[in-house]
């Protein structure tokens, strides 16, 4: 399993001293970001970038980390990055508590407490595989699969529709549809797949989105996305 993880910290020797443990063949596979401003980072993630982690320094310039991290959460909608806050004083807990963090470290940081979060995300992530990942060259991106709202092929390329961005990659939609398969997506017609979590209103020839796209329903696939809407709703009723 590969992590994204960002680092924030204007001190340059936090920054290489959480590198370094992070690097280390124990620890797993990582991608690994540095930042040294919370505005950078927030631009960053602001581009569709997803991190599983950020170790997020509380006493930064301008932004600090709790305003970092209540930005992340509020403004971006993102609940699945884990915050881990590290910080000079422990007098923090209160304010931190609105952003659900992972943990809280005291500076001098102890290569055994990153450790222990690193071992936690993996475990975490483990349970919860709800993200659609796709590779362009080295750069790996996470989506979080509640926040796609369809998948449209176009030519060779793949375009992953979400409330705020779309992201482009080389692909094939069957592929996909195949990936997807018990993640609640449905095709309805050769160019899309569509989340069913997202879908508010259907009717025979098309479908009406969350951010109120129309898309159509092929012919070759009306009878069969009628068929896997009505299962659904019928589970959730019966759930409810």
């Amino acid at each position: 399993m590969m992590l994204r993880v960002a680092i924030c910290d204007d001190d340059n020797t936090i920054c290489s001293q959480i590198e370094n443990i992070l690097s280390k063949p124990s620890t797993g596979k990582m991608e690994i970001e540095i930042f040294y401003s919370g505005e950078s980072l927030l631009q960053y993630i602001s581009n569709g970038v997803y991190f599983d982690l950020i170790f997020l320094d509380i006493e930064l310039q301008i932004l600090n980390g709790v305003e970092v991290g209540k930005k992340i959460r509020d403004e971006m909608h993102n609940e699945n990055t884990q915050i881990v806050f590290i910080s000079c004083k422990d007098s923090y807990a209160m304010e931190l508590f609105e952003t659900r963090p992972l943990n809280f470290l005291i500076k001098p940081l102890k290569e055994e407490e990153i450790e222990k979060v690193i071992k936690k995300v993996i475990e975490l992530a483990a349970k919860s595989n709800h993200f659609f990942e796709y590779k362009i060259g080295r750069t790996q991106t996470k989506i979080p699969l509640k926040d796609i709202l369809y998948f449209e092929s176009s030519g060779k390329k793949v375009k992953i529709f979400t409330q705020d961005v779309v992201h482009e990659f080389y692909g094939k939609l069957s592929v996909i549809e195949r990936q997807l398969i018990n993640k609640d997506f449905i095709q309805i017609h050769k160019s899309y797949l569509v989340n069913y979590f997202h879908v508010i209103k259907y009717q025979y020839e098309n479908v009406k989105l969350s951010d109120y796209t129309v898309l159509s329903i092929s012919q070759q696939h009306r009878k069969s996305v009628s068929d896997r809407l009505l299962q659904r709703w019928q589970e959730d009723k019966g759930n409810g």
